[in-house]
């Protein structure tokens, strides 16, 4: 097939006499075989739209591994522990090799003339002002998870067991700030970069090459027209799946979260399955029509409403504690995660995960005694903490729309 993303009238047109929403120029060149029903007559029925080879086969995928967990729901979850430590015990380096070169790649981007590409037509202006569109970024991008995790994350790397506190003699005050510099790590630079990448590229190719947004788009200058074909269908089909399970791992660490919340303030409901559950479907409920509303009146409002009571806990959390001691501890913090960011970067827990150290803290016995445990620190943190966080960051798709059309310096600013 063709090589290099075809030419478009977006490359060419630079002046027009009015200024429409990006939306109204996308010039598509989808040659996909899709099916198209609509819902009753007029300007406004709704209209669904889908790829019957990737949505039939994603869904019959999907329904295979369902059906499985519900057959046998302990060989499933023994199975799939066993997967993720396999992968994280033979494809660590690969893991933290590509974010590291992810973050080099958006910061030359950042700095080079490609920043300031628009990903939309030259003429095209965003629908949403800076206020939305941060709060839309903001939202979708880490929402839920960095209010919980930005403040349990650290107490757990301070009480429990990393390569740091395997040392018994190391200080309070060194431990505490070796663990907020792992969650620095988690939700800094590296945390981001795989939402930008993806969001880069489909914004990219589809609204200022024309092209459909879909994953197997991105590959078009590699494998050129052939993403019409099996191959971008096999592309999709996993894209599908891997975006579906990621959102499903937040959506159910989200609702422990919250029963485990609802627990603590009224002793009445339990921490158990069936609440759960019940939240599992009130959440859905709100996402539904929150997407069913549009982007404009539904996910923007929603997220505007949860930054700005988010924001309040924060400054109220600020201001009734000690807010010298937070701005000194956030001072320095940053400093020293810039300072340790290339190390940290980089480290993949080669010797925690290999085999135990001998004449060091161990065998003196002063190491700190946790399950699974080398002088070096836990076999197996890398696979529940950072791996699991690279895996399950890469559905980047959900903060690209509001960005658009901005260029990917000011996605990339915003998103720092």
């Amino acid at each position: 097939g063709q090589r290099g993303f075809p030419e478009t009238r977006l490359d060419h047109e630079h002046q027009t006499a009015q200024r429409p929403s990006y939306r109204q120029n996308k010039k598509t060149q989808d040659k996909d075989t899709w099916i198209k029903v609509k819902f009753g007559e007029g300007r406004y029925a709704p209209e669904l739209r889908f790829n019957p080879i990737v949505s039939f086969g994603s869904i019959i995928l999907v329904a295979a591994f369902v059906v499985w967990c519900i057959i046998d729901p302990i060989g499933a979850g023994g199975n799939f522990t066993a997967a993720k430590t396999w992968i994280t015990d033979k494809f660590t380096w690969l893991y933290i090799g590509s974010q590291d070169v992810w973050a080099v790649v958006v910061i030359l981007i950042y700095f080079s003339k490609y920043g300031k590409i628009k990903l939309g037509k030259d003429s095209d202006e965003p629908e949403y002002n800076n206020v939305s569109w941060f709060t839309m970024l903001f939202a979708c991008g880490v929402g839920v998870g960095l209010f919980f995790y930005g403040v349990a994350e650290p107490v757990y790397h301070y009480t429990g067991g990393n390569r740091y506190s395997a040392d018994r003699y190391s200080p309070d005050n060194t431990l505490a700030q070796q663990a907020i510099n792992l969650t620095f790590y988690h939700w800094g630079i590296h945390g981001w970069v795989v939402y930008v990448i993806v969001g880069m590229l489909l914004g990219f190719v589809s609204f200022r090459k024309g092209m459909p947004m879909t994953m197997k788009s991105c590959f078009y200058p590699l494998i050129g027209d052939k993403i019409y074909s099996w191959p971008g269908d096999m592309i999709d089909i996993l894209s599908v799946i891997t975006t579906l399970f990621g959102v499903c791992t937040s959506l159910g660490l989200g609702v422990i979260q919250v029963n485990a919340g609802m627990n603590y303030i009224w002793e009445s409901i339990e921490k158990k399955t069936e609440n759960e559950v019940i939240l599992i479907w009130c959440i859905t409920a709100l996402a539904t029509v929150s997407v069913v509303t549009g982007l404009g009146n539904g996910i923007r409002r929603i997220s505007e409403i949860c930054f700005a009571v988010g924001m309040f806990v924060m400054l109220a959390v600020f201001f009734l504690g000690d807010p010298w001691f937070l701005l000194n501890l956030f001072t320095q913090s940053l400093g020293y995660y810039f300072q340790w960011i290339v190390q940290l970067g980089t480290h993949s827990d080669a010797f925690e995960m290999g085999e135990p150290s001998y004449g060091g803290a161990g065998d003196s016995g002063r190491r700190r005694e946790f399950e699974d445990t080398t002088s070096d620190g836990p076999a197996n943190w890398m696979d529940g903490w950072t791996i699991f966080y690279w895996a399950g960051g890469s559905a980047g798709r959900h903060s690209l729309e509001p960005s658009l059309p901005r260029s990917p310096r000011e996605g990339l600013f915003v998103s720092s």
